[in-house]
């Protein structure tokens, strides 16, 4: 919620707060009749008096939004559930036809998606049954790593230049990120040549797009099955794994 928008709701709700009180307490004056309107005075004077009505109305108002959004993403999801999970250029590792998809969007860049890294692995692991889909965004500059990530799946070794990147603390300049690919055993000259290939661009970009579609917002963002999953320690991801096989 923006700014401007939180002053709105916040007036919406003093008013409709304040409505309610007066109307409330008019029912209780026997001899008097409900107002049909109340005053910016009376308004201000009921929020003094019952400042929590404010906090609970707005707390409602943002759970409110926020199950509004999980919905709409689910219906984008389950709408475009064969992109989601069956991309045919999307890295993905475990059976192609799995029961269970699990599907990662994140950014090489991003702090909070190196923290769930070692969580990401260990599912990757201990579930060979599930398929586990790696849509790389380039919100924060890291276009660069994810068309070296995909030029190493054209060799097969994508989650080995998963791994190597986001377990890499450091912001990766292109010295940095050749460096990695080349300790992964990657054919160089191949690598080379696929990390500006129009094939590996136009995935980075139909990725881009395909976050936009499905009104991907923030990353990590996790999807089981078509459901957004609001939980990334390894932990919680299991469990739900577990909940669906």
């Amino acid at each position: 919620m923006n700014k401007n928008s939180l002053y709105v709701s916040l007036l919406a709700l003093a008013v409709s707060a304040g409505a309610v009180v007066m109307a409330n307490k008019k029912c209780d004056e026997k001899a008097a009749p409900v107002a049909g309107a109340v005053s910016e005075k009376e308004v201000a004077a009921i929020l003094d008096n019952n400042p929590q009505l404010i906090v609970n109305a707005l707390q409602k108002f943002e759970q409110m939004q926020r199950e509004e959004e999980e919905r709409q993403a689910a219906k984008l999801f389950l709408e475009n559930i064969d992109e989601l999970q069956n991309d045919a250029n999307t890295p993905f590792v475990g059976p192609k036809d799995a029961k269970v998809v699990l599907v990662e969007f994140f950014d090489f860049n991003c702090g909070y998606c190196k923290r769930i890294a070692g969580a990401m692995e260990k599912v990757v692991n201990n579930n060979p049954d599930v398929k586990v889909v790696f849509k790389p965004l380039t919100f924060l500059g890291s276009k660069p790593i994810a068309q070296a990530a995909y030029a190493a799946y054209e060799q097969g070794k994508f989650i080995e230049a998963y791994k190597a990147f986001l377990n890499n603390p450091e912001r990766l300049d292109e010295a940095k990120i050749n460096e990695i690919v080349a300790g992964l055993g990657l054919d160089m000259d191949k690598f080379k040549a696929d990390v500006n290939s129009d094939k590996t661009k136009e995935f980075v970009e139909k990725t881009a797009r395909f976050g936009n579609k499905v009104q991907v917002r923030g990353v990590p963002s996790l999807v089981l099955n078509g459901k957004k999953l609001n939980v990334i320690d390894y932990e919680g991801i299991q469990a739900a794994i577990d909940a669906a096989k």
